[in-house]
């Protein structure tokens, strides 16, 4: 069963990586598409600058669990360094455990940003007049990510089980 909540993590985290890498070549494009309507035709899309930070966000939060899972957030290893590693695990868990209460917050609070934007009809103040929950939601969708490879991160900390994040 920890096997697999590690493997699905692992899979969920990798799935997310890949949505950010397309998301980030959609990105690129859209530059590139703006910069050449400027420069050659003295013209613009009128929504490429609003659409790049929608799809900026979105390729960080679809990164948040790919990043963990292959322990490339920050860490503050001073203390973890000087114990055993059973005390390191042990102080892993909690911090684990602290975290996956921040992320369960973010993720609720970001879902009810989401979904009172959807219920009250909230736009972008730009051209596009873009519904809000639209980039929004990939705000919750980020954390329960996140909140995904945490979860297998304490699982496997407390079955021992040390895999490459």
């Amino acid at each position: 069963m920890k096997r697999f909540m590690i493997e699905s993590a692992r899979k969920l985290s990798n799935g997310g990586a890949f949505i950010a890498s397309m998301l980030l070549v959609i990105l690129v494009v859209l530059i590139l598409v703006e910069i050449v309507l400027r420069y050659f035709f003295n013209t613009s899309t009128m929504r490429a600058d609003e659409y790049s930070g929608y799809l900026y966000l979105a390729l960080v939060c679809f990164g948040f669990g790919y990043t963990f899972m292959r322990d490339g957030h920050i860490r503050i290893t001073f203390l973890t360094s000087k114990v055993s590693s059973k005390t390191s695990s042990l102080i892993d868990i909690f911090a684990g455990i602290v975290t996956l209460g921040v992320l369960c917050f973010a993720f609720y609070r970001t879902l009810l940003l989401s979904l009172d934007s959807f219920e009250t009809g909230v736009v972008s103040e730009g051209v596009s007049a873009t519904p809000l929950f639209i980039p929004q939601m990939v705000l919750p969708l980020g954390f329960l990510l996140f909140i995904v490879s945490m979860v297998a991160y304490i699982v496997g900390k407390i079955g021992g089980h040390h895999h490459d994040r």
